[in-house]
């Protein structure tokens, strides 16, 4: 009866260690950090200091948070002359031309 090995390599191969790599290098070190399998089914989890979770939970505060300034409302919402001239609403309903006068503080 003849007799079979499971391996891919003579005993006298793997012995003598032409198969076996010598040294791990970086580039395999990087290779398998980079690719290595990760489970998605499983929950993550991360372990945070006490200051690192409360830095979190201030620059989450602050992305999130709504803004309610009226100013800053009236600064994007104002209106928009686009020759410098503000358009007398009055005037136009009037039909007629007005002169607008200007007080000077002197």
């Amino acid at each position: 009866m003849r007799e079979y090995k499971l391996n891919e390599y003579d005993s006298t191969e793997e012995a003598n260690g032409q198969n076996l790599p010598q040294k791990v290098s970086v580039w395999s070190k990087i290779k398998n950090f980079l690719f290595q399998e990760i489970d998605l089914s499983k929950p993550i989890t991360l372990e945070l200091t006490p200051k690192e979770e409360k830095v979190l939970t201030e620059v989450h505060d602050f992305l999130f948070q709504e803004v309610k300034f009226p100013e800053l409302h009236d600064f994007l919402f104002q209106e928009i002359h686009i020759f410098g001239k503000k358009k007398n609403k009055g005037v136009q309903a009037q039909g007629g031309v007005q002169e607008q006068t200007q007080v000077d503080g002197n």
